[in-house]
């Protein structure tokens, strides 16, 4: 909530009840001093969404999204923080200030967005024309009916340097507003612009509020590219935009699947099949700005990439940032080496649903790919296979699920699990250290778990007594390991978080992890117990345990030391392992 004013946000909050604005989208019951109902964010049959309208926030402990009522219109109609608060300034009847700037900014955005959506009816009049009838005939050979067409407003951008430039210009738009569009291409002697899409079929790309922010063209020959975007621009980034998400997002919210596949044709298919949770990654390798915007509608992807070399990279990289985003992903390999259009329009959409129903997970495939490629039965395949996987494993933030996949490794390659850790911290080294393959120093979950744990509830009571913070000075944030947690304990430990209502403690917020923390937190049952007694204990585990894991890092470089003979660091390493000892004694 950067950059708004603390009094508007604060007024907005007293005039609109969080009820009110979630009512629409949600049946709630009453249940104590709480509301709960289905979670609109995600697919579940038992009711744990819950309101507390007293608070003003919500928190669902299904798939843990919360906040209050601005990061609740933020989520369910997919806009920036600045939409949602216009909406709800509007609804509370609240004048927002704006400076000369932030006037002049929204007026060029305003400007863009006009000039683009002008440039989809221009292209969409184009195919209808006499001029489309290449364009058509290429669809209808493509088996795009008319209907599916219009649902998708496809396109034509006729043969010709300046034809869109000329429409356009004799509407109003000037040549500088449309180059900013993305629509026209400066010329390089400096001598005017040109077509930036020419003799192609259009595909408007929309933003989540459904308005046109870019565009693709397919050649319908042989020309080259085959498909060409038009160029980034404050209204459409490639790499952060999904085609159709703007269609899908509601099937994706019911079903928690998503359908990821590469080309615009193969996304518009799968709607006109009936499989309506699909997206395309624009052609493009899947980015992690674009897992991070799916993973807010899905709780599952299937990627279903072309069965040719380039398709099953892509398919491995967009693997890698599933996991990285920490979404579980699967990967169906369609038979016959055909793309999903080819596919769905030769086998139909059931042979279709059950290639998505026996779609690999991401280990799997990536194991089988590498198996593939060398011989398990060699030494020399054997690493090559370990060498593989480390680009997967090094990619896992959960140090849990490294664990899983070096223990599933090891048993296929019949090879010790230290021999895979010793492959992976010799593979790290190699690149200066830049991998982060922390599967080789995975920590006891018992004791990873042990502290995660102590840390949450530690800041639960932070949360929900103010007289902890204040009993206990010793607390702050750098006590805290995980990201989330720290973020959050730096708003409360803050100089004037003591007086702060939760409506504030959430504006300090930047990081998702701690902001659903915090709804957690403020919804569920304070613990039992007097509150500064378990807080101490909390305080006292946490610095133990760290400990613990200072005298394991301390023993492990003892031995180092003693195998290099080199006395003084053996020496100096006693010397710090004693201090550790007494401490924790």
């Amino acid at each position: 909530m950067a950059g708004s004013s603390r009094e508007v946000t604060d007024e907005i909050r007293r005039r609109v009840g969080i009820l009110d604005v979630i009512s629409p989208h949600v049946t709630l019951r009453r249940a104590g001093r709480s509301y709960k109902g289905l979670c609109p964010f995600h697919s579940e049959k038992t009711p744990s969404f819950t309101v507390d309208p007293e608070r003003g926030f919500f928190y669902c402990f299904g798939c843990h999204v919360g906040g209050d009522v601005f990061d609740f219109v933020m989520r369910i109609g997919s806009m920036p923080f600045k939409e949602a608060l216009k909406d709800l300034a509007d609804r509370a009847g609240v004048r927002l200030p704006e400076t000369p700037a932030d006037e002049q900014r929204a007026g060029d955005r305003e400007r863009l967005l006009r000039a683009v959506a002008e440039a989809a009816a221009y292209f969409r009049a184009q195919l209808a024309a006499k001029g489309g009838e290449s364009a058509r005939r290429y669809l209808a050979s493509r088996g795009v009916d008319p209907q599916c067409q219009e649902t998708f407003q496809i396109g034509f951008a006729p043969a010709g340097w300046d034809h869109l430039l000329r429409a356009l210009q004799a509407r109003g738009f000037g040549s500088e507003v449309l180059e900013q569009a993305g629509l026209v291409v400066a010329r390089p002697a400096g001598d005017g612009y040109y077509d930036a899409l020419r003799d192609r079929v259009v595909f408007p790309m929309h933003d989540l509020q459904g308005r046109p922010v870019g565009f693709g063209g397919r050649a319908m020959g042989d020309g080259t590219p085959k498909y060409l975007n038009t160029r980034e621009t404050p209204l459409f980034v490639k790499g952060k935009t999904l085609y159709l998400l703007d269609k899908a997002r509601g099937p994706i919210r019911e079903t928690g699947d998503a359908v990821v596949v590469e080309g615009y044709m193969d996304a518009v298919t799968c709607h006109q099949f009936g499989v309506q949770n699909a997206v395309a990654s624009l052609g493009t390798a899947l980015t992690l700005e674009q897992v991070l915007l799916l993973k807010r509608f899905a709780s599952r992807a299937v990627l279903v990439y072309d069965a040719d070399t380039a398709g099953e990279e892509a398919a491995q990289r967009g693997l890698l940032v599933c996991e990285q985003a920490e979404l579980p992903a699967r990967v169906a390999v369609l038979p016959g080496g055909a793309d999903p259009d080819a596919f769905l329009r030769s086998r139909g959409p059931e042979a279709f649903r059950r290639a998505l129903e026996e779609a690999r997970p991401i280990f799997e495939y990536r194991l089988e790919v590498a198996w593939k490629r060398h011989d398990p039965e060699t030494v020399e395949g054997k690493v090559g296979i370990v060498d593989e996987i480390n680009q997967l494993i090094s990619t896992v933030p959960n140090p849990v699920r490294q664990a899983e996949y070096v223990r599933i490794l090891a048993e296929r390659l019949a090879v010790r699990e230290d021999a895979i850790r010793g492959q992976f911290r010799r593979a790290a080294q190699g690149d200066g250290g830049a991998s982060n393959a922390v599967a080789v120093e995975v920590r006891p979950v018992s004791e990873a778990t042990a502290r995660a744990g102590a840390e949450r509830l530690l800041l639960h009571l932070l949360v929900v007594d103010v007289t902890v913070r204040e009993a206990i000075q010793s607390i702050e944030p750098g006590l805290f390991r995980e990201a989330g947690h720290r973020a959050l304990a730096e708003a409360l430990l803050a100089p004037d978080a003591q007086a702060a209502d939760p409506g504030r403690l959430r504006e300090r917020l930047r990081d998702e992890t701690a902001v659903s923390l915090l709804s957690r937190f403020l919804i569920a049952e304070p613990p039992p117990g007097d509150p500064v007694r378990t807080a101490e204990q909390c305080v006292l585990r946490i610095r133990r345990l760290g400990l613990q894991e200072r005298v394991e890092e301390l023993l492990g470089q003892l031995g180092d030391a003693d195998r290099a003979k080199d006395q003084s660091r053996v020496e100096a390493l006693q010397s710090e392992l004693r201090d550790v000892y007494r401490e924790l004694k």
